[in-house]
């Protein structure tokens, strides 16, 4: 698997892929809506340097010239650390019931996705709105093993554009040859993953993490910050469910195979480890379902020991 940027292999605008076995790719762009049907690939914004103009003094026409103290990065690191999301409160429940589509052909396996997407925006949008961001739902792209319009990437999950690109043929075999509860509660669990990262994009955190990444002077520091970006996002796909528990609903032996499901995804298969252990996976998904908030899901604050 390709990556752009820089966490696993170069990023400019975000895709966020997510494989099988959980390994993602992203790439990072401005947080205004793209246009439908048109690839949007933006330089990096740069962070603007306060400056003040010299004031001359009595004793001395030349002017004094003041520097700022601003740490590098600062406004990106209090973007990740101390973002507004956290302090929005619990997350609403969209009061969606799990879609009743089954995955057995491509034209359900979109119905499931959009369906679940509009429940996702529901939920979503007040919180991002109360945060004091600008709110906007992305679009749902399900493919068939072709060619994505949005993200060029072949894997079986991915968020890049606005776009969350998911591939029917993944869901497709794995409802036909595996546990069929398995198949359903990976497609939750992904689906609301991606759009953890649509989530990170509206609230600047997926951009200052990008910067944060960049200024980064080693490979193992990039993928560090790359762990603490996916395991976010699981966190905030946790989230979304905790809140809908009641309704979806997320009991007995749905919940069972969720809570398997996300506690045997990891990348310790990987030597690329960008996404982070099945430990770290479980346990941030939890944390997520648990408090049914992004408050749970502050991994930028966390110990290098808990996003392994």
């Amino acid at each position: 698997m390709t990556a752009r940027w820089g966490w696993v292999a170069a990023v400019g605008a975000v895709v966020v892929v997510l494989v099988a076995a959980g390994l993602v790719v992203r790439r990072l762009d401005r947080d205004d809506p793209p246009t439908a049907g048109t690839a949007v690939t933006l330089p990096p914004t740069p962070t603007p340097t306060p400056s003040f103009s010299p004031t001359p003094t009595l004793r001395s026409s030349t002017p004094t010239t003041v520097r700022t103290t601003t740490a590098p990065l600062a406004t990106e690191n209090r973007a990740v650390t101390a973002n507004a999301l956290y302090r929005a409160g619990r997350l609403p429940a969209s009061r969606c019931k799990e879609p009743a589509v089954r995955p057995t052909t491509v034209a359900n396996v979109r119905k499931y996705y959009t369906e679940f997407v509009r429940c996702l925006d529901q939920a979503w949008a007040p919180l991002i709105r109360k945060a004091g961001f600008t709110f906007w739902a992305p679009r749902v792209e399900v493919v068939n093993g072709t060619t994505r319009t949005m993200c060029s990437v072949s894997d079986s999950a991915a968020y890049c554009d606005g776009v969350i690109s998911m591939d029917a043929n993944y869901d497709l075999a794995n409802y036909r040859n595996d546990n069929q509860l398995w198949a359903r509660t990976t497609m939750a669990h992904l689906v609301a993953h991606e759009y953890g990262h649509h989530i990170q994009r509206l609230t600047g955190i997926a951009a200052a993490s990008n910067a944060r990444s960049t200024a980064m002077s080693s490979s193992a520091a990039r993928l560090v910050e790359s762990r603490r970006l996916e395991l976010q996002a699981s966190c905030l796909s946790g989230s979304y469910l905790g809140a809908d528990r009641r309704y979806f609903p997320a009991t007995g032996a749905w919940l069972q195979r969720w809570l398997w499901t996300v506690r045997h995804r990891g990348d310790e298969w990987n030597p690329t480890r960008s996404h982070g252990n099945s430990t770290s996976h479980s346990r941030w998904t939890r944390r997520g379902f648990d408090a049914a908030s992004p408050s749970a899901c502050n991994t930028f604050t966390a110990s290098a020991a808990s996003i392994a």
